[in-house]
């Protein structure tokens, strides 16, 4: 994918994401701190809103530090259903245990 028209730390932090396996998930956190981002969680979060679409990211398998879905509603079923396919285990409140699956 081209991402030519993106700032290098955007840049990153979409490769961060992308290289997140399959049954696995990360913080918005770590994927900032791998991008050289110290305190750049808010950042990934706004390339993800706004690129995950455009550059097909698996957005699914970012989740807050503490382990919980930040999403409300309707992308929240998603964002528990996509990852329950994936085989991780998702409570009910919409909390996977981040030390078992990053």
């Amino acid at each position: 994918m081209d991402y030519d028209d993106l700032k290098p730390e955007t840049k990153r932090i979409l490769a961060e994401i992308k290289a997140i396996p399959y049954g696995s998930v990360s913080s918005y956190r770590d994927i900032a701190i791998r991008a050289g981002l110290i305190n750049g969680a808010r950042q990934v979060s706004r390339a993800l809103h706004g690129l995950s679409a455009k550059y097909a990211l698996p957005w699914w398998r970012v989740i807050r530090s503490d382990g919980k879905i930040g999403l409300t509603g309707a992308g929240k079923n998603e964002q528990i259903r996509l990852l329950r396919l994936e085989g991780l285990e998702v409570s009910e409140l919409g909390k996977v245990m981040l030390k078992k699956y990053d």
